[in-house]
């Protein structure tokens, strides 16, 4: 009994060390910008491991966590991603050639892949419900945009947490959109609705509506061709603020809607 007690300190030290050093992994999210040109976006916090896409300099990049010396990063929307096409159903098909543009997860938790087959790194999960927005089709495989749940790691030292404008270098229209793009990092929401068709509003393409179940009105930018397969729905929507919350038109960028009913 007395040799237990002895080393019950040195355990417990143990443990308060490795909580402590996972605390210090995780951080807050924040947008950062890449700090120089084709910046490898990776699997993994190593510099072996696959390359899923690279990224230009002064790209923004919504930073979830870090570890290290690298942060992980949601995937951008060029990202390559591809799901098993026996894992959804297709909502949606384009008019003239035929093809699925949108489909729902019909499993719970699949996997997200780098390449379309199941060797392929996982870079996400995705859930029962979803509405995936179909690039193009491969085989057994849809190549998909890339899900909210999806992530890639860059090494620190390319990403900076200050903003540098791009009024100098590239005029007045790239500095506007990169206001707009640090603004749809500061406002994640998720809301529960019934969504429907609605059309431009104050110039931006916003082109369906969410009412919400407590009648708040809200308006979605996102794929059209996804959203119009869900209308008159009732839907979860994962998206980012790019309004004021306090606007009498408040527009949510979708990043990810799943289907309730």
């Amino acid at each position: 009994m007395l040799l237990k007690l002895k080393f019950k300190p040195a355990f417990i030290f143990l443990v308060i060390l490795s909580v402590a050093s996972f605390a210090w992994c995780e951080t807050a999210s924040f947008t950062g910008q890449v700090s120089a040109d084709d910046i490898n976006v990776r699997v993994d916090s190593t510099v072996t491991s696959a390359v899923v896409c690279s990224l230009p300099k002064a790209s923004l990049v919504e930073v979830v966590s870090e570890a290290y010396d690298w942060y992980k990063i949601r995937l951008p929307k060029g990202a390559p991603s591809y799901v098993r096409k026996d894992l959804v159903e297709c909502l949606n098909s384009d008019q003239v050639t035929g093809k699925c543009v949108s489909a729902k997860v019909i499993k719970d938790r699949i996997n997200v892949r780098l390449s379309p087959n199941e060797s392929g790194w996982i870079i996400g999960k995705v859930n029962n419900l979803t509405v995936l927005n179909i690039v193009s089709e491969t085989r057994d495989w849809y190549k998909i945009q890339p899900v909210h749940q999806s992530f890639g790691w860059v090494n620190k030292k390319f990403v900076s947490k200050e903003l540098t404008p791009l009024l100098k270098k590239a005029g007045p229209v790239a500095a506007e959109k990169e206001i707009k793009q640090e603004a749809k990092a500061e406002g994640q929401l998720i809301l529960e609705g019934v969504i429907s068709p609605y059309g431009v509003v104050l110039w931006r393409k916003a082109t369906h509506k969410l009412v919400t179940l407590d009648n708040k009105l809200y308006f979605l930018k996102g794929e059209r061709k996804s959203l119009n397969s869900l209308n008159y729905h009732k839907v979860k929507v994962t998206g980012k603020l790019i309004t004021p919350q306090e606007s009498n038109h408040p527009i949510i960028e979708v990043d990810a809607i799943e289907l309730l009913n």
